[in-house]
């Protein structure tokens, strides 16, 4: 990925910043859009802000369920022993 220096923004008093016109056109940026804003090793990235479905969520959660070695099986038993023992 190659980067190149598009402009130079200024922050304002508030933190506030303008996004170059020719940027937000050149990336379909459009007013009201919402924007992730990320850092990595001290920079600053604006990334847009994508609508997740469910199969995307679904999809995260497994990949944490497996990455965190998570039983569901056992938080499903102890969830329903729990509302059980609520009544």
């Amino acid at each position: 990925m190659e980067e190149q220096i598009e402009d130079v923004i200024k922050v304002s008093s508030k933190g506030q910043i303008v996004i170059p016109s020719g940027v937000r056109k050149k990336l379909g940026v459009k007013s009201g859009e919402k924007l992730v804003v990320l850092t990595r090793d001290g920079d600053i990235l604006l990334r847009k802000a994508k609508e997740l479905s469910l199969d995307d969520v679904g999809q995260r959660i497994d990949r944490v369920v497996k990455e965190e070695g998570i039983d569901v099986d056992k938080l499903v038993a102890e969830a329903v022993e729990w509302a059980r023992k609520s009544k």
